[in-house]
């Protein structure tokens, strides 16, 4: 009888310990992966042989795309990046790129694997969506406005585990792939593999204009308001827009007013790990838990083909109105399966660096006889890129200024100032005449930028700088890329580096 009330209470132990081992297991967020199927009918990836026939056919216009298939698939992959999903954190229903892997999600499972070799990235527990830090462009921009936007990058499931399988935020992995004189890749990337940048903008009672309402810099465009000679020497960050825009928590939109609901706006409510964090990045910082926080711009790249695709959205005053660099012609193929505050962002694209695209190597920023015309194509992002002046791309980082960031200097250690000029004509391998050379963040693309992601035979972490470019054509085989390990577009990889052997160095 005994033996039978004992069981009977062991089992009943058991079955409770199972339960709460099944409530601890759903609190943690599990990541959603990109859809086989896109909202337009478009597999994803979608082939890179469809791609590249876009990118021949792309026609631009006052230096933005409009390229119809091009736009759309934009457009398809934002629909899938914010679709709500059926997980939840804090309380909060999670859109699909939040329930993905930060860099630090990655660095803390790879950190644990070199003690269990045999433990999986999925087994990693994760209870935030990831603490917000001030985005690595912002600390380099020299006169970048950035005290107010902090981030994080999101990798898919797919490039979190091709991080995690290759181990490429090791720093001493991607050292050891380097071959003096010669240029070292690291593994490409899988065809579905997704890498974001979102930024936020958090309310607090820095912004507060009253209780529940706040106030927000809102992307005025570029149109001549502010001199280029000005935007040379300070950029054209927001604290130039002079457009801010009212954010109420409780109240109504009205637009002739200037003021947007809370729900005009992707956003979520900072827990209190994230709040604290804030307060140690942002200058005055004063979040608290339960300030909401309002995504203000978003990178998106997938690796559907070589020089992967690149897609950049910021909110918008006007969505079906945008200013440069988007356009009506962009806004006007936007999904109608986009809730109302995904709807309330404009986009840019660059799936092709300057037009016509030119091949991944050997081609030219410079006119030709079959190629009598080219112009740059611009994609950046108001709240990370536009305040960018002429030195970020012009002062290179060193030891003494290990801030800066300009990539110029590689460039020009080999090529003239001439060569990086969009539609000049080459009269000799030294001299052009004409064309455009682009020099402050409102004259960037994306994939220029980041093609020039990469790794020198450094001594330390804090030795590995990067290399800003604005919009031009660059070679995948460029010279300047010799003795080192090119990250496959992906800056965030140099971003995230930690030491394999010693922790504490």
């Amino acid at each position: 009888m005994y033996a039978i009330i004992a069981l009977m209470l062991f089992a009943c132990k058991t079955e409770k310990k199972e339960k709460e081992k099944k409530k601890i297991q759903t609190f943690g967020i599990t990541t959603i992966p990109m859809p086989n199927t896109l909202v337009s009918g478009q597999s994803f990836p979608t082939d890179s042989t469809t791609i590249n026939t876009w990118v021949s056919e792309s026609k631009i216009v006052n230096n933005l795309e409009t390229n119809t298939d091009i736009i759309t698939h934009g457009w398809d992959i934002w629909n899938a990046l914010t679709e709500e999903t059926d997980e939840k954190n804090n309380g909060q229903p999670l859109r699909r790129f939040e329930t993905w892997y930060t860099p630090q999600d990655i660095q803390k499972s790879l950190r644990a694997k070199t003690s269990n070799t045999g433990l999986r990235l999925s087994s990693l527990e994760r209870f935030d969506t990831g603490n917000l830090e001030i985005p690595h462009q912002n600390q380099h921009g020299l006169k970048v406005k950035s005290s107010d936007v902090v981030g994080f990058v999101k990798c898919d499931p797919t490039s979190a585990q091709h991080i995690y399988n290759n181990e490429l935020y090791f720093f001493e992995v991607l050292k050891s792939m380097i071959e003096p004189g010669k240029i070292a890749n690291i593994p490409a990337f899988p065809a579905s593999s997704v890498l974001i940048k979102p930024v936020f903008y958090p309310l607090t009672k820095t912004d507060s204009l009253s209780p529940n309402t706040y106030s927000l810099p809102a992307w005025p465009g570029y149109h001549d308001q502010v001199p280029m000679d000005s935007i040379i020497k300070n950029g054209f960050g927001s604290n130039y827009w002079n457009n801010d825009i009212t954010i109420t928590t409780t109240g109504e939109t009205d637009k002739e007013k200037k003021v947007f609901s809370i729900n005009d706006f992707i956003h979520f409510k900072l827990s209190k790990t994230q709040a604290a964090n804030i307060i140690n990045v942002i200058d005055n910082g004063q979040a608290k838990e339960g300030d909401y926080a309002v995504l203000v711009g978003m990178h998106v790249n997938t690796r559907e083909n070589r020089r992967w695709t690149w897609q950049t959205f910021w909110w918008s005053e006007n969505p079906n109105s945008p200013q440069s660099p988007s356009s009506s012609t962009i806004a006007e193929l936007k999904p109608t399966t986009l809730d109302r505050a995904s709807k309330h962002y404009s986009m840019a694209l660059a799936y092709n660096m300057i037009s016509p695209a030119q091949p991944y190597y050997e081609g030219s920023n410079s006119i030709t006889e079959e190629e009598p015309k080219k112009e740059s194509i611009y994609a950046y992002n108001p709240y990370l890129e536009a305040g960018f002046n002429a030195d970020t791309f012009d002062v290179s980082a060193s030891s003494q200024n290990p801030n800066n960031s300009g990539g110029n200097d590689s460039i020009r250690k080999y090529y003239s100032e001439g060569y990086q000029k969009v539609g000049a004509i080459r009269l000799s391998e030294k001299l052009y005449e004409g064309g455009k050379l682009n020099r402050v963040g409102i004259e960037t693309n994306c994939m220029s930028c980041h093609g020039q992601a990469r790794l020198y035979d450094v001594k330390s972490i804090k030795d590995s700088y990067q290399y800003y470019i604005t919009d031009q054509y660059f070679d995948l085989n460029a010279p300047y890329f010799k003795s080192s390990v090119v990250l496959d577009f992906a800056w965030s990889i140099q971003g995230s580096l930690i030491y394999r052997d010693s922790i504490s160095k």
